[in-house]
């Protein structure tokens, strides 16, 4: 799509350097940076693009800023990493005047500022002509991705950088951070261009002290500006959110607080960010709630009737309708006010501002204060919907400054037994992170996990170490999973390498199944064609061979997707995570990893293994048991429960069948015996047996699991034709005989190995011969010979068999002279039940 631009460039100066704009309908592009050095010998990190506007814009992403609009002396402050010398600012909004300043920063410090560029504007809708299709539609019908309306208040800004920068010269003096004056920390008699700020903070001009304070960004606080879990304010502090959406004729916002000064400025978004025209807000104002509202023609001040007790959290609501709204703190009776004038809609293009405002200073004649929230904010809810007040990507904050730890002493008094960890899960309350296998209010009561359930509420996760080492997973891994969501979205599975960009991740997002993995080179992402029911049983599996990736949930389309790059295998140095994770803010970016599962994961299978989410095989926090059979275990005689979604089925031990292994059998469904003779340069079998299905496990010995040319001797039914293999260690040898053996009836067999040839006889078939390929006549095994089945039969059988015989075996015999018991001289089985003849 082609623009009309326009480029002011500034010449270079001795000792500021300039850079290029060029202007768009709805993005700036800046280049020229390679020229602006910082001073150290260390390259830069990131630049810090600075500009004031006529509209108030908020940021996505990892961007943090303040600003002021109608050239105001404060600035949109950007923190962005860059590699190259030049990045589109995009989503900026159209007819309106821009102007900008850069300046470098490494771990020296902070370069002086570039100079100013001459004020830039936007290009409008007119000035782009018929072919401009990026402009912002303020149709009704049109939706955004969340469902709602689009207004003129859904303007988002963001980088997208272009280019390659060259190596930038450097100098060797070293700034260090400014030591600040007097008892309140990070606030100076300097400007801002004279201060150098610690890590994670930024700048500003302070009307106060007429100096500059250095501002904590997002998710850090203290006089280091470390980071912060709950959010306190300070007077001075600041969150922004994202303009209030589809709010422009009607809005309901309610805030849990609690406040420590009888003064400050709880909630600003409006059409401009320092109270002219439409605006909404809510203050405390010595001591009362004061919710004001302008729809452009004069404002509505409701005011509570209750004071706000210091110290003690409060519920606040507030509504408009039009001209109308209504103000209620806790339990009080509701407040009514009604705006002047005609006009009944608000536009709303600043951010949503929460606990102050970079400008809020100003803001007095329109707020009723010019100072910003003291205490605790825990809640928010917009339009009935709750709000995750953390920091992007994992909340909706976009930015902030100074925001301190409201929690700090909660878990000062409190004892988790049992290996637990206090953790804070509210301002003012905390949960215990009970280890597998405990649970209560702190940790102290023990019982036996059979039916995991997840609960994003508690914070839950297991860890499941990987069988094997990362080398037997770096080119596949097949996962199959059995879950029962309750919410629309969290992680089923998360594994990465803390080195590299590999990763692995199985998401649930608004009831799309997603499955997303990087080779070091690029992701895949790979999405369910269709939605899942919550609260009902599904099937996934998903599969990755190389770069390329499967998924399919119960009877969907399988979907496929490969991985970008040229990288082929993934190395997981992490466990494999499962339902949640430790630290969110550590996953990979592009994981999609956003919040725990909420849920049933009932059954999680790794290339045929299975993977046991108990005590004893694996780790995690704060895993209860689901209302489930197996929980209070039915099953009889030291029988195990095995869930099968809402039923389930128990595997009995040798000597007992039924249902709930009440009955006591003498025939078998699997067992093994520890010691027989069948190693050697012959072997002689000999077996009774009928089936009633073409598939089916007879017998096996060999390693477990399997290793490619490793010795082992099998029989069993593929297909419905009886297949009697063995390896000597240089190749497979496979004898078939094909017949009608699934018909229930009995079976006589007999097969033969006399070094690398083989013979295999079925009742009155005739006799089928075959031989091993290579040199090898030996067959040298060790281990138990299972009969009937085994477990994970797939796994050890490197999947040449996927079940056990479903029928019955007799007169078993080795080497002409060697009659086995089945029963008796069993050393383990289990689900033998009773055979008639």
């Amino acid at each position: 799509m082609a623009f009309d631009c326009v480029t002011a460039k500034k010449q270079r100066e001795k000792k500021r350097q300039s850079f290029t704009v060029t202007v768009r309908h709805e993005c700036v592009s800046l280049s020229g940076f390679a020229g602006i050095h910082s001073e150290g010998p260390s390259q830069i990190k990131f630049s810090a693009i600075c500009f004031f506007l006529c509209s108030l814009l908020f940021l996505c992403n990892v961007l943090y800023f303040c600003a002021r609009p109608e050239m105001d002396t404060e600035w949109t402050y950007i923190r962005e990493p860059i590699e190259t010398s030049s990045m589109v600012l995009k989503g900026l909004l159209p007819e309106t005047e821009y102007q900008f300043v850069v300046r470098a920063v490494n771990i020296h410090g902070v370069s002086p500022p570039s100079h100013i560029n001459n004020p830039v504007r936007t290009l409008g809708s007119v000035d782009m002509g018929s072919g401009d299709v990026g402009h912002y539609n303020t149709d009704s019908r049109y939706k955004d991705e969340d469902g709602f309306d689009i207004d003129d208040s859904d303007y988002d800004v963001f980088i997208e950088e272009v280019g390659v920068s060259p190596p930038l010269a450097t100098t060797t003096s070293i700034r260090t951070i400014s030591p600040w004056q007097g008892e309140i920390p990070r606030v100076y008699d300097m400007t801002c261009g004279d201060t150098v700020c610690p890590p994670d903070s930024f700048c500003l001009t302070d009307y106060e002290s007429g100096g500059s304070r250095c501002h904590c960004n997002l998710g850090h606080g203290g006089d280091s500006c470390s980071e912060v879990n709950f959010p306190r304010f300070y007077g001075y502090s600041h969150m922004t959110f994202e303009p209030l959406k589809n709010s422009y004729q009607t809005f309901q916002i309610a805030l849990e607080f609690k406040a420590d000064s009888e003064d400050g400025l709880l909630l600003y978004c409006g059409e401009n960010e320092h109270g002219r025209g439409d605006f909404m807000s809510l203050a405390l104002v010595q001591g009362k709630l004061h919710y004001r509202f302008n729809c452009g023609t004069g404002a509505a001040q409701i005011i509570s009737e209750s004071p706000v007790v210091l110290g003690q959290w409060h519920i606040v609501t507030i509504f408009r309708d039009g001209m109308s709204g209504w103000l209620r703190m806790d339990n009080d009776n509701p407040i009514s006010g009604r705006s002047q004038g005609q006009y009944t809609k608000i536009t709303f293009r600043s951010p949503l501002y929460v606990g102050g405002s970079p400008s809020a200073y100003w803001l007095v004649r329109a707020t009723g204060t010019n100072c910003g929230f003291v205490g605790c904010i825990q809640s928010l809810t917009i339009n009935n919907k709750a709000i995750d007040i953390r920091p992007w990507p994992q909340g909706k904050a976009l930015s902030g400054a100074d925001i301190g730890e409201c929690s700090d002493r909660v878990c000062d008094m409190v004892s988790c037994a049992n290996g637990g960890v206090c953790f804070a899960n509210r301002a003012d309350d905390y949960i215990c992170l009970c280890p597998l296998g405990f649970k209560g209010a702190l940790c102290e009561e023990s019982f036996s996990l059979s039916s995991p359930l997840f609960n994003e509420t508690v914070f839950s996760y297991a860890v499941i170490w990987w069988p094997q080492s990362s080398q037997s997973y770096l080119s596949f891994m097949e996962f199959e999973v059995t879950f029962w969501p309750s919410v629309p979205s969290g992680v089923l599975l998360y594994s990465d390498d803390a080195g590299s960009r590999d990763f692995l991740a199985i998401n649930l997002v608004d009831r799309y199944l997603e499955f997303r993995f990087d080779c070091g080179s690029g992701e895949a992402v790979i999405r369910s064609e269709e939605q899942i029911n919550l609260d009902s049983w599904h099937e996934l599996r998903v599969s990755r061979t190389a770069k390329s990736g499967i998924l399919q949930v119960d009877n969907q389309k399988p979907m496929e997707g490969i991985a970008e790059g040229a990288f082929t295998q993934i190395n997981c140095s992490s466990p494999l995570y499962l339902g949640g994770v430790p630290d969110y803010e550590k996953t990979k970016r592009t994981a999609g990893v956003m919040k725990p599962f909420t849920g049933i994961i009932q059954k999680l299978i790794l290339n045929d293994r299975t993977m046991p989410i108990t005590a004893g095989s694996a780790g995690g926090v704060n895993i209860a048991n689901s209302a489930h059979p197996c929980v209070e275990n039915p099953c009889a005689n030291g029988g195990t429960c095995r869930p099968k979604w809402d039923d389930y089925e128990c595997d009995c031990p040798l000597g007992y069948d039924g249902r709930h292994c009440q009955k006591e059998s003498t025939t078998f469904s699997q067992f093994y015996f520890s010691y027989f003779r069948v190693s050697g340069s012959r072997t002689n079998l000999f077996m009774h047996f009928k089936s009633t299905a073409k598939d089916g496990l007879l017998l096996w010995r060999g390693d477990s699991p399997m290793r490619p040319n490793s010795d082992f001797i099998s029989m069993g039914l593929q297909d419905g034709a009886l297949i009697f293999s063995y390896n000597l260690g240089s190749g497979m040898a496979n004898i078939v005989v094909n017949g009608t053996f699934s018909d229930g009836k009995w079976h006589r067999v007999k097969a033969v190995r006399d070094g690398q040839s083989g013979k295999l006889t079925v009742d009155d078939y005739g006799a089928k011969t075959g031989r091993s390929p290579g040199k090898m006549r030996q067959l040298n095994i060790n281990g138990p010979l299972y009969v009937g089945g085994m477990k994970e039969i797939a796994l050890h059988t490197n999947r040449q068999y996927l079940g056990g015989l479903v029928g019955c075996v007799s007169h078993f015999t080795l080497s002409t002279d060697y009659h086995l018991a089945l029963v008796e001289d069993a050393a383990d089985g289990k689900n033998i039940n009773t055979c008639s003849n």
